[in-house]
């Protein structure tokens, strides 16, 4: 029943939405939207864009991340001053503020550092003003990336165009309303940053609250994941009830879902419909891995027990949000390789923008591999892959796994991951720092260290590899983006059609013979082996 209510009641709102982002990306207007496209042209003017400036790749790739350097910057000096800050908390090291600002930006969050060292104000100026930062600026890239199929001879659009359409359009109004829908089920928010209680045994304590709700909000909308406290989604201010459990799931679900129909509604409904089916059905294949063994008891909220715990870091992981409602020390071994599975795909259904773009990748992949075995040119959206085109894709895919790989050796060279874990290497060892680095790669946040891994190796390390696993896909499919914008189109038959049964069993079984093929070693000597 909770599969059933989860999935109606996402999709519902997800088929909502997808309408509007459609509408976002061709920059079709409704009446209410060109009111806010007046504020939008003065503030384009301001910044020294005509109204229809259109970027190329590179220009809307150098302005996403100059955007995210400045607010990066910000995050960092705040953090590192908060101490001098109103409701002054020690500051962050440097290393520490290092990692934190590179986390919040890559919309990885993952968290070197206890929720509870932050003040009210620095939850909410250098945590969720990031937090709607950062998928907004994966949302803004998904839009250019499907423009370049639908338009040619022209730019990939305007990225503040788009920046500020969809903070204020789509992310605000959304998480507003669930930050009220929050509170009424129980989420604190206040600027108190704690409350004194009675204890049964007539002591006092001190208990740590503040504007928790405004944050959880926009944490699970945004594919963000980062907790207001160090207990993340297992803390009963974070999520005190099922109700609270199940509204998390469906804002963390709703944008990558959405993503699918906006490109159906552009694209073509048949193939909205198959990229939607496709990323359900991966979905429920890592959902069956995970619930195939019992999870527990140990580490589980009572509140949520097996069944709820884990289709709640499924959901989490495989839309790259990262936020937990019980320990990963508690998972089966099972769960855990259904979510180091997830991480590895990025795109069942993948984070907020990222998502769809990555699903797109595994298709030029298909149809170039198709294409080899039936002897014929890949075919794309009538439109001819180019060699050009595959190195770029194959990049992409190559990129992950080094990013995991090569830090994970260095970790166990240097003996940085012994500091960690002991000096005997077991299965489970190894699973929790080839899991840090999968997470930092994938820009997910989970992670089974925690605050033990405040060290200037972990800090920095996972702060490159999140650095590198956010901007190099996105600068790649970008310049792919590009290539398309060029292209002839022309009506060829494509080595199979992007949409219908066939596609999508192709689409799966190759997206997983690759991510097997690449990662069975590793999955194998890890948690396989517990």
């Amino acid at each position: 029943m909770l599969i059933i209510v989860l999935l109606a009641s996402t999709l519902s709102v997800s088929a909502i939405l997808g309408l509007y982002i459609a509408r976002m990306i061709s920059y079709e207007l409704q009446p209410l939207e060109k009111r806010l496209a007046k504020l939008e042209r003065k503030l384009n003017k301001t910044l020294g864009l005509g109204a229809g400036h259109e970027m190329t790749w590179k220009e809307y790739f150098i302005a996403l991340v100059l955007t995210n350097f400045i607010a990066a910057a910000f995050v960092f000096i705040l953090l590192v001053l908060q101490g001098i800050m109103p409701f002054g908390k020690e500051g962050f090291s440097i290393d520490l503020a290092f990692s934190t600002a590179a986390s919040l930006i890559t919309n990885t969050d993952i968290q070197h550092y206890a929720g509870e060292q932050l003040s009210p104000f620095s939850q909410m100026l250098a945590i969720t003003y990031v937090m709607f930062v950062a998928p907004a600026s994966g949302i803004c890239a998904a839009f250019a990336f499907i423009r370049a199929f639908i338009r040619k001879n022209f730019g990939l659009g305007n990225f503040y165009m788009d920046f500020a359409r969809v903070i204020l359009t789509l992310l605000l109004p959304i998480a507003l309303i669930s930050s009220v829908l929050f509170m009424a089920l129980g989420v604190p928010q206040t600027l108190d940053a704690s409350v004194t209680a009675k204890t049964l045994e007539g002591n006092e304590q001190i208990i740590a609250t503040g504007p928790v709700a405004s944050l959880e909000s926009i944490k699970h909308l945004g594919s963000n994941g980062g907790g207001f406290f160090e207990a993340n989604s297992a803390h009963p201010f974070e999520n005190p009830n099922g109700l609270t459990n199940l509204y998390s799931m469906v804002l963390m679900l709703v944008i990558p879902l959405a993503f699918p129909i906006a490109y159906g509604r552009l694209l073509g409904r048949g193939r909205g419909v198959s990229i939607l089916i496709t990323l359900l059905l991966g979905f429920g294949a890592l959902l069956v891995l995970a619930l195939s063994a019992e999870s527990g008891p140990s580490g589980l909220e009572t509140r949520f027990g097996n069944f709820g715990s884990i289709i709640f870091n499924v959901v989490s992981i495989s839309t790259n949000t990262g936020t937990v409602n019980a320990p990963l020390s508690a998972m089966s071994p099972n769960a855990i390789s259904s979510l180091l599975l997830a991480m590895f795909i990025q795109a069942v259904p993948g984070a907020d923008g990222t998502g769809i773009m990555y699903i797109v990748i595994y298709i030029i992949l298909t149809l170039f591999i198709v294409g080899l075995m039936v002897g014929k040119t890949p075919e794309f959206m009538s439109m001819k892959i180019s060699p050009r085109d595959i190195k770029l894709a194959v990049l992409i895919f190559i990129i992950h796994p080094i990013l995991i790989l090569v830090p994970s050796v260095i970790a166990f060279t240097t003996g940085n991951a012994q500091a960690l874990i002991g000096n005997k290497i077991t299965p489970l060892s190894f699973t929790k720092v080839f899991y840090e680095y999968t997470s930092a790669a994938a820009n997910n946040g989970s992670d089974y260290f925690g605050v033990l891994a405040n060290t200037p190796f972990w800090n920095n390390s996972t702060a490159l590899v999140m650095l590198l696993g956010r901007y190099v896909p996105i600068a790649l499919m970008l310049a792919i983006a590009g290539s398309f914008t060029v292209k002839e189109r022309k009506e060829i038959v494509e080595p199979i059609k992007t949409q219908g049964a066939i596609f999508i069993i192709t689409i799966l079984v190759v997206t997983f013979l690759l991510t097997v093929l690449t990662f069975f070693p590793f999955l194998a000597i890890g948690p396989w082996s517990l």
